[in-house]
């Protein structure tokens, strides 16, 4: 079987689809043209009504400041939480019945105080009967002794044969070993009875207790806690670049009440997952102003402050940028290199000069916009620790 070779179509068709082809092209390219000039057509239009809108004295009128020459602070901020400097959960090695409560809530205790008994009634049944046992022991091993001297006598002169002063020494050291036994116990008890109380590990103020007497307790289940609140342990993470600039024995600042503390503790390895390095802080709390446990903020001042530009914390875009309205009148976006201290106060250190206006409330306009400015007076700053 052969197969059909196909005709090329027609030249007249060939010639028909190019043309077909080339007004597409050109018609294409005439919509672009038309396109990019009605826009710039209508860009045209939007700055001269703005023009006009500012020559008429209608352009929104937006507040702006002059940025105040300062000094930006260098420091790493530290927030965690404050942990007592030594705390403990209070629990029996043993069940009982809670007999007695000798602290409440708040009370300020010393290392070895009694804090909370058990009932004693099985320990104190035991402890006779331990002493009875110890008092059969001790009669027994007296009247054994007291054969085997006499047998040592007997076989000496021969009266006795020797095997009966074997037997009565083995009985003897029976005897001292169920005495031994016996005393072992009370040893036993005592300590048992010395398990029935709760005391103090440390100097500390109660920060939980029983609700009362009566109440059942098991072996290892915490009823009270006791906490060293003379001092406290701010424990917190720092970044990488935070942690090449903090050392041991800086001292750090707490944001709300300005208590100093030291910092006692770096681990200069960062976590896995999270990329951040352990930091802990000392802080004395004799007076008793801080609070455990407590969410706080602390600074620590890592170099000599750096002249810098402060505005308003407002002023700050999301984006990092700050609006400024130029000598034209025209809103521009600006990026600006700045940070914010711990009191709030924001800073920019570059792209900025103290003759920019800039816009209090970027949300209040936009980027290309003809405004009024209307120049209202900076905040005053809030100084740093």
């Amino acid at each position: 079987m052969h197969t059909a070779i196909k005709e090329p179509p027609p030249l007249a068709k060939r010639l028909a689809l190019l043309a077909t082809v080339v007004v597409l092209l050109v018609l294409g390219v005439f919509l672009g043209i038309r396109l990019t000039a009605a826009t710039a057509e209508q860009a045209t239009l939007a700055t001269q009504r703005d023009a006009s809108a500012a020559a008429a004295g209608d352009a929104a009128t937006v507040e702006v400041v002059m940025p105040e020459v300062a000094e930006l602070p260098l420091m790493v901020v530290l927030t965690g939480q404050l942990e007592p400097s030594q705390s403990a959960d209070l629990s029996f090695p043993v069940s009982g019945r809670i007999s007695r409560v000798d602290v409440e809530l708040g009370d300020t205790v010393h290392a070895g105080q009694t804090l909370v008994t058990l009932d004693r009634a099985s320990v104190g049944a035991a402890a006779l009967q331990t002493t009875a046992a110890i008092d059969v022991a001790h009669a027994n091993v007296e009247m054994i002794r007291d054969r085997v001297a006499l047998l040592e006598q007997l076989t000496a002169s021969g009266a006795s044969p020797a095997r009966d002063l074997t037997q009565a020494r083995q009985q003897l050291a029976v005897a001292e070993a169920q005495l031994a036994q016996a005393t072992a116990g009370r040893l036993s008890i005592a300590t048992t009875s010395a398990d029935h109380s709760l005391r103090a590990p440390f100097d500390g103020v109660m920060t939980r207790v029983p609700d009362g007497v009566g109440a059942v307790v098991g072996p290892g289940v915490g009823i009270a806690r006791v906490e060293n609140l003379t001092s406290l342990r701010l424990h917190t993470t720092v970044s990488e670049l935070e942690l090449a600039s903090l050392t041991e024995g800086a001292t750090a600042v707490l944001e709300a009440s300005g208590t100093t503390g030291t910092i006692v503790s770096i681990v200069r390895s960062l976590d896995t997952t999270t990329r951040r390095a352990p930091v802990e802080v000392l802080l004395p709390n004799t007076d008793g102003r801080l609070v455990a446990h407590a969410i706080v903020r602390a600074s620590v001042l890592v170099g000599e402050p750096v002249p810098a530009l402060r505005i308003p914390a407002t002023s700050r875009r999301p984006n990092g940028t700050v609006l400024i309205v130029d000598e034209t009148g025209h809103v521009v976006s600006r990026v600006v290199e700045a940070r914010g201290d711990l009191e709030g106060n924001w800073y920019v250190t570059s792209r900025l000069v103290a003759t920019d206006r800039v816009v209090v409330r970027p949300a209040s306009t936009h980027e290309g916009s003809i405004v009024t400015p209307a120049l209202v007076p900076a905040p005053p700053a809030t100084a740093s620790r």
